[in-house]
């Protein structure tokens, strides 16, 4: 009796770790998105409106500059990282993605400001 019910005990607790990390392991690839004052479903800018996107290690970036205001579009992470957003604005935008490997800790910083009414990025 003792050992069906160990089996059953470790089957469960198997069962419910894979299914928590499953879950987490699908928020990792989806985008963040965080909103702006555009209409939902505007993709061509208005006049005194740029958009941007970077690519690099660590994920993609979209911002988009209204005069010298700049908001983040979207961030979204290569696999093996996760994104952190410091700032999305309106003076200055900074996003960080982090490598969720416990063996590499290391992380690509991208900030970015509006330059002539556009975004323009910098690592930092």
């Amino acid at each position: 009796m003792i050992p069906l019910v160990w089996v059953l005990t470790v089957a469960g607790a198997s069962t419910l770790t894979w299914t928590v990390i499953s879950a987490a392991g699908t928020q990792v690839s989806r985008p963040v998105t965080v909103p702006t004052s555009a209409p939902a479903g505007t993709s061509v800018p208005t006049a005194g409106q740029a958009t941007r996107t970077w690519t690099g290690r660590g994920g993609r970036l979209t911002a988009t500059c209204t005069d010298a205001s700049i908001a983040l579009g979207t961030a979204v992470p290569d696999v093996g990282y996760w994104v952190k957003v410091y700032d999305p604005g309106p003076e200055t935008l900074r996003v960080d993605f982090e490598s969720t490997d416990p063996d590499d800790r290391s992380e690509v910083r991208v900030g970015a400001a509006c330059q002539n009414g556009s975004p323009e990025f910098r690592r930092l």
